[in-house]
């Protein structure tokens, strides 16, 4: 069973000596970069801003999917890719994931029409032909197959009758809580000995310009009130939406172009009924806009929206437009009886910024709907600057290959003479998985039915056992060490208070959004009152240091924060 080890809190020794890596960003992507190059034998640092997955990480769809509306571009090396790599996290990963159902509908207006549809569904299981490869029987994926429309209308009884031919039936694969399958990849990291900084951004470069070429040495970083230099034999920019960001304070051109989208879902109440619908349900309205229905946590998480921004962090923000959006898109595919989806029904939202690729001539944008979304990998070095790597493009699923194939490149590069551990990332399970390549199930209910036994209830203990793998049993000693650590931290959750102190001893959360939005999961199955956040915070309080006017003073910004952000959603545009 492996040890828990906590992500590094301390800057103080990385002054010293030079690194054989640095990453710039906590996404998926970097995490996946930091846990490969490290698992290879080199010594590495990785920078994250905010917190780890803080952002486009954590404001996903919830799948590891192969993008099968990626065919209607014809990427089909990306769909490919992708499909592999679904395969390869959920072997990796049995705990966090689970295979779910989607439903395309057919109506006699659909377009593309139900021929093309069909045949779409057809490439793209023909592309997963190694799907169930290794995987045990909790996630094999059948073949489609094609539902009647008595047959969908008895899966999905809210969609709209008229025209309604039936639908075609695939599978994809749930990535059930994205902020913690990313944690796993995070401490994976750790263990090979990459070392893993939140709340620390990279303010600029460190190097030597000569006769007009700049030779990167390492970064700048601020912690706190304090700035250091750490240094490398090359960096890595993995900022996502971010990387031109990173870049400028080089003062030159780098050629490198990114397309921000801002991509937005909705928790909603769960549509037809607690229960009644299994299945994720791909809507589209005759307008052509489209968003995913799926089940989760008891709700309806749909999305995302899919809208071209310019603009810094401060300015991603769910406005009451994209929440209309979905809600219309939703409600146009619904039958005239169904209990149609209002802004009253709307739990949260979230929000996220793709970085695409900007494939245009001479720079120009081609659209944010339509751009790839396929990777690329930057060498500065044809633009003036050495040691230096961004990786552009890319999703969540593609993270792992998109990891191994930047770390094949620093050893081809940067890093030529160094040796490579032997690693394959592709057979190996996250960290705190209970065993890679198998069902989950049994040990799910061994970890379950010990957690009960001291003092967590069912639905807690289910939710512990889910969300930590192998780890519950750090949660079960510190209940056994104090009973009170088994309590729910709030009226609406099934987080208990040992939770909170592993987020801060063992999981780098140094603030409340920290503990409460990825290291919990209280933050992103709806609303996080005061009350949670008092709780949240007695607990973690003595652990940072904090005394009784420290605590108030963060459980007030921190209310108040969510308070504005789901206020400004809500108010109707005039």
């Amino acid at each position: 069973m492996p040890v828990s080890i906590p992500l590094d809190s301390s800057m103080i020794d990385l002054t010293s000596g030079e690194l054989d890596v640095i990453v710039i960003g906590g996404g998926i992507t970097g995490i996946c970069v930091a846990r490969e190059a490290a698992s290879r034998g080199l010594s590495v640092a990785l920078f994250e801003a905010n917190d780890f997955g803080s952002g486009t990480s954590a404001a996903t769809t919830k799948y590891i999917h192969g993008g099968i509306r990626y065919l209607e571009q014809y990427d089909v090396e990306v769909v490919r890719e992708s499909l592999r790599e679904r395969r390869v996290l959920a072997l990796g990963a049995p705990h966090l994931v689970e295979q779910t159902r989607f439903i395309m509908p057919a109506w006699r207006w659909s377009k593309p029409p139900t021929a093309l549809i069909g045949a779409g569904v057809l490439l793209y299981d023909a592309l997963s032909f190694d799907r169930n490869r290794r995987a045990p029987e909790g996630l094999r994926i059948p073949h489609p197959r094609w539902l009647s429309r008595r047959r969908l209308l008895e899966a999905v009884p809210w969609l709209d009758r008229e025209g309604l031919q039936g639908a075609f039936a695939y599978h994809d694969t749930m990535n059930i809580h994205p902020e913690r399958l990313l944690l796993a990849y995070a401490k994976s990291a750790t263990v090979a000995g990459a070392r893993l900084f939140n709340h620390a951004r990279v303010a600029g470069f460190v190097g030597t310009e000569t006769d007009g070429r700049f030779q990167v040495e390492g970064v700048r970083v601020v912690r706190g009130a304090t700035e250091q230099a750490v240094r490398a034999r090359v960096v890595v920019n993995a900022a996502g939406p971010w990387i031109d960001r990173v870049l400028s304070s080089l003062g030159r051109p780098t050629g490198v172009g990114v397309d921000r989208s801002k991509g937005v879902h909705v928790l909603t109440r769960p549509i037809g009924g607690p229960g009644r619908v299994k299945d994720a349900v791909f809507a589209r309205a005759r307008s052509g806009r489209h968003v995913i229905v799926s089940p989760w946590m008891g709700k309806s998480f749909i999305g995302p929206t899919d809208t071209p921004i310019d603009g810094d962090e401060s300015s991603v923000v769910v406005d009451p437009s994209d929440v209309d959006l979905i809600l219309d898109t939703v409600n146009s595919t619904m039958a005239p009886d169904a209990d149609r989806l209002s802004v009253d029904d709307v739990e949260m939202t979230t929000v996220g910024v793709r970085p695409l690729i900007r494939t245009g001539a001479e720079g120009e944008s081609t659209g944010t709907y339509s751009a790839s979304r396929r990777h690329e990998l930057y060498h500065h070095v044809d633009h003036g600057v050495a040691n230096l790597w961004s990786i552009g493009g890319g999703k969540w699923t593609t993270g792992r290959a998109t990891a191994e194939q930047m770390v094949d490149r620093l050893f081809e590069n940067e890093l030529a003479g160094r040796r490579s551990r032997r690693f394959d990332s592709r057979r190996t399970a996250a960290f705190g998985a209970f065993a890679w390549a198998e069902d989950a199930d049994d040990y799910l209910r061994v970890a379950t039915d010990e957690l009960m036994a001291v003092g967590l209830n069912p639905r807690s203990a289910e939710n512990v056992a889910r969300l930590y793998g192998s780890e519950y049993v750090r949660i079960l000693e510190l209940v056994r060490t104090d009973a009170d650590l088994a309590r729910i931290v709030g009226p609406s959750a099934d987080d208990v208070g040992a939770q909170v102190v592993f987020a801060v001893t063992h999981e780098s959360a140094f603030t409340l959004s920290d503990v409460v939005d990825r290291r919990l999961v209280s933050g992103t199955t709806g609303q996080v009152g005061r009350e949670t956040l008092e709780n949240v915070a007695r607990i973690a309080a003595p652990l940072w240091g904090w005394d009784e006017g420290r605590m108030a003073d963060e459980v007030r910004r921190e209310h108040d924060r969510r308070t504005v952000t789901t206020t400004h959603w809500r108010t109707p545009t005039a």
